[in-house]
């Protein structure tokens, strides 16, 4: 059944109606077992009730620090029935990182992995609207996590029996989630998603995709939004299956599609080009799997010669979810689509805000024609909001390119382009070929001042284990690969690439670093 009414995008609702409709067919794949549609919506009623007996109702943040495992989809689903608003927290948090997220959030209940909560007891009186925690224990009787000077329950004790709860309208353009981005540039901002831009997002990716009723295999955290839109909603929508493991895992990657017999692979740039590298062999066809999303669409010759599967590439962001596709099979190749015209507005534009034409680079920008479909700005930050959506636009802070038959083509962060020697030079280019080098883990492009003006281009590399990599090599590889005005002049090879708490790599912090390293000319 296809959903395309604003007014039907309510989560709690859809998952009702799967419930009636898809009872006893398998939603949730879990290394541990299978659960179908009316396991997970018992559950979920389950957690609603033993929630609003400890008081979370209409407008309440609840802050989720759980891994990829059933509870964290009772939670977020039990929320959505009483009104309740989301907060996945990041399972690597720590320290401040930790604190920023639940002191911004005034998240009001954390529901808590019992590992973690020795991340928590330090910062507890910095957390003074936190006045309830639930812990997901194995063994309650010899947890420690009671030491925390806030009232602490242990989930499966709060659990109701599934048949009441309080009943609260919720409407698609109520606050599902709060979802806090990578930070890249300075301290994570907590975007408000209302239930439409989460649904529409999986929607619009079963459409653009052709996923209907095709199972999803999820490597990735369900705390990020590719895993809980793009994966867990999509599925729900659909009536279909969603496969979810812990973490992503180069080794089992391919026996995982296979046991769960995936269709579709939820995916991060990075994923590809580290199963590229990895040895060749005669199984490399043998699976069922169709496509990566989302993959760089420029991979999808190695990867249909190797694997025999597609990459496809849109623009997408939490604020907006997808802004611009590709209709099915009309794929281009290095780009993320044309306008999701039926949704937004997109333009490109100078630092002016003025309106560029085709083949010129510039800012995308984004407005919604449809209601509650993107963020409303960012939670209790107003001046960030201001910012983000000046004139009238929201500003993506991606550069990109449009050709003529209105593709565009992503370019790089606006923080991360190069200017060298008269031309701009996309970051994300030479990643992507260096990445490819089969003794690279992974690495990253970045401008360092140049004594001649603008900027030369330095390369941080994370070599992979027992690799003897070194920089006259790699030059040689760039050379071979790379216009040689993309060509880094520094060369660093580090044990680990920094990281923002969403696991994307900190240039900011690259940046700030003496640029040591091996000089090439």
């Amino acid at each position: 059944m296809h959903i395309e009414a604003l007014e039907d995008l309510v989560l709690g609702n859809i998952l009702r109606k799967r419930a009636k409709t898809h009872g006893t067919a398998t939603f949730l794949h879990f290394p541990e077992g299978a659960l179908t549609y009316q396991e997970v919506e018992h559950m979920s009623r389950r957690m609603a009730q033993g929630l609003a007996r400890l008081e979370i109702g209409p407008g309440d943040h609840v802050a989720v620090m759980l891994p990829n495992c059933p509870e964290f989809l009772y939670v977020v689903f039990a929320l959505s029935f009483i009104g309740g608003v989301a907060v996945p927290v990041n399972t690597a948090y720590k320290g401040e990182s930790l604190r920023h997220v639940l002191a911004t959030s005034h998240a009001s209940m954390l529901i808590i992995d019992e590992p973690y909560i020795d991340r928590v007891a330090p910062i507890a009186d910095q957390i003074q609207e936190v006045t309830r925690v639930i812990v997901r224990a194995k063994n309650k009787h010899d947890s420690p996590f009671f030491r925390l000077d806030k009232p602490t329950f242990v989930m499966s004790d709060i659990l109701g029996d599934g048949s009441q709860f309080p009943e609260c309208p919720v409407s698609f353009s109520d606050p599902q989630a709060i979802m806090y981005t990578s930070g890249s540039t300075g301290r994570s901002k907590g975007v408000i998603v209302p239930h439409a831009l989460a649904l529409t997002c999986a929607l619009d990716s079963l459409n653009f995709l052709d996923r209907w009723n095709k199972t999803t295999y999820c490597p990735l955290p369900l705390f990020h939004a590719a895993a809980l839109w793009d994966g867990v909603m999509a599925a729900l929508l659909s009536g279909s299956s969603i496969a979810i493991v812990d973490r992503f895992s180069a080794s089992r990657f391919w026996d995982d599609v296979r046991r769960f017999h995936a269709q579709v692979a939820l995916s991060v740039f990075a994923i590809i080009p580290i199963l590229l590298n990895r040895p060749s062999s005669p199984s490399d066809k043998d699976h069922p799997l169709e496509m990566f999303y989302m993959g760089k669409s420029a991979m999808d010759g190695l990867l249909t010669e190797r694997f025999g599967v597609r990459s496809v590439e849109t623009y997408t962001s939490t604020e907006i979810g997808i802004g611009t596709a590709s209709p099915f099979g009309q794929w281009r190749t290095g780009s993320c689509g044309q306008a999701h015209e039926q949704r937004f507005e997109v333009a490109i534009v100078d630092e002016y805000d003025r309106i560029v034409g085709s083949d010129v680079p510039g800012e995308l920008v984004v407005r919604p024609k449809q209601p509650f479909i993107m963020t409303p700005g960012y939670h209790d930050n107003p001046a960030a909001t201001s910012i983000k959506f000046r004139n009238l636009w929201f500003h993506t802070g991606d550069r990109v390119w449009q050709d003529s038959a209105g593709y565009f083509y992503f370019l790089d962060r606006m923080a991360d382009a190069i200017r060298r020697r008269g031309e701009n030079i996309s970051s994300f280019d030479i990643e992507c070929e260096v990445n490819l080098h089969p003794e690279v883990l992974e690495c990253a492009a970045f401008g360092v001042p140049s004594e001649l003006g603008e900027e030369d281009i330095k390369l941080a590399v994370v070599r992979r284990p027992h690799a003897d990599l070194d920089a006259e090599e790699l030059i040689r590889f760039c050379k071979d690969k790379l216009p040689n005005f993309m060509v880094p002049r520094y060369i660093d090879f580090l044990d680990e690439l920094p990281r923002t708490p969403t696991d994307k790599i900190a240039k900011y912090q690259l940046r700030n670093q003496n640029h040591e390293g091996k000089e090439w000319r």
